[in-house]
């Protein structure tokens, strides 16, 4: 007996939201391997930048593969959805997007 799967075609699918789409293009960019991004989070919120300023953000975390093929883990990201620009972890407490991503996603 051979069971079948029922698919949902992909007219049916909720879209996704475009910025997300956006953001994760972005992000994977600043990877050593794009293709390998897998985000495990993601939060879409207006935050208060270091200025007091409200600010569209996405804030999570995203793992993916050195070009050697091991694994870096979750890393923390900050998208700013209005400059289309990322910054991603990468392991420095004292990074440019280590401290953007505890300004304004850790508040």
């Amino acid at each position: 007996m051979v069971e079948a799967k029922a698919e949902t075609p992909a007219s049916a699918r909720p879209a996704e939201d475009p910025v997300i789409i956006k953001a994760k293009t972005t992000i994977a960019a600043k990877l050593e391997d794009p293709t390998s991004a897998e985000f495990v989070e993601m939060n879409r919120a207006i935050r208060k930048n270091t200025l007091g300023k409200s600010v569209d953000t996405i804030c999570g975390l995203v793992k993916g593969k050195k070009a050697s093929g091991e694994d870096t883990g979750d890393r923390p990201f900050l998208y700013l959805v209005k400059d289309d620009d990322a910054y991603v972890v990468d392991g420095s407490a004292n990074s440019a997007a280590a401290s953007a991503y505890r300004n304004i996603c850790s508040s």
